[in-house]
């Protein structure tokens, strides 16, 4: 088993992680393919990682983790109501409209400058 010992640097350094099409996750900061229960224990002990995909480069962070602590405890993702994951659903779709809508304005334009162009 590889060391999880959290770095002492008060400025902790990023772990970055490839994720390959073989769903394997290779810690490229430490050399180091890693199970799930590894990237878990990372996070729990304090480290912040970085997973990309090894095809696109993709930032898939935020997915992967989902998908791990979906899968590691299923009753546990059971007590979220649907009306929870709606919510959550709902506030990604709109996320992803005021992201994509900023992106299109020039720097520092507001909503009503943009849409007044």
């Amino acid at each position: 088993m590889m060391c999880l010992m959290p770095l002492s640097s008060p400025n902790v350094q990023t772990i970055r992680i490839r994720k390959y099409p073989n769903r394997r996750l290779y810690d490229t900061t430490r050399s180091t393919h890693l199970t799930h229960d590894d990237v878990l224990r990372l996070v729990r002990a304090g480290h912040r990682v970085a997973i990309s995909d090894s095809r696109t480069d993709a930032d898939i962070t935020n997915a992967v983790l989902l998908q791990i602590l979906v899968a590691r405890d299923p009753v546990a993702i059971a007590t979220i109501s649907a009306d929870q994951v709606f919510a959550l659903c709902r506030a990604e779709a709109t996320l992803a409209t005021n992201v994509g809508a900023s992106a299109t304005r020039p720097h520092g334009a507001t909503m009503a400058a943009s849409s007044e162009a």
